[in-house]
């Protein structure tokens, strides 16, 4: 098409073409809005599950920092479920070498394990060895 001297300005023609191209990313972009949602709260849950089980495992290492507490192998309480989006955690304990004990039969190392699951979400498993503290 051929302008005109002063006459400046687009053609209604290219202002649909650039109508539509804008709609077609529009499109594309808004369709990744509900993914990228879902990824982010899914974050969000791993980063409360991660960090509630860090601050179990720190409580159980100040407590089995006495020899007296480490041979009683009580384990603190879990996390409390409403730190953690709905999951409901198991701590358990277990001693990994069997062989290791003391003249009177404990463990010298304690292995504990900390598992959170829930419905529709998949199960987190954190586990870290402790060893007897020196009297």
């Amino acid at each position: 098409m051929r302008r005109m001297g002063s006459e400046a300005g687009l053609t209604l023609m290219e202002v649909l073409v650039a109508l539509a191209i804008f709609t077609g990313l529009s499109v594309a972009v808004l369709g990744l809005l509900p993914t990228l949602f879902k990824v982010n709260r899914s974050n969000q849950t791993d980063q409360e599950v991660t960090v509630a089980a860090k601050a179990y495992m720190e409580s159980v290492r100040t407590a089995y920092s006495v020899q007296a507490a480490f041979d009683a192998g009580t384990l603190p309480a879990a996390p409390d479920t409403g730190l953690l989006g709905g999951l409901t955690c198991t701590p358990s304990q277990s001693n990994p070498v069997a062989a290791w004990t003391t003249p009177a039969g404990g463990p010298l190392l304690r292995r504990v394990t900390l598992s959170c699951s829930g419905s529709g979400q998949p199960t987190f498993t954190f586990t870290l060895d402790f060893g007897r503290p020196a009297s």
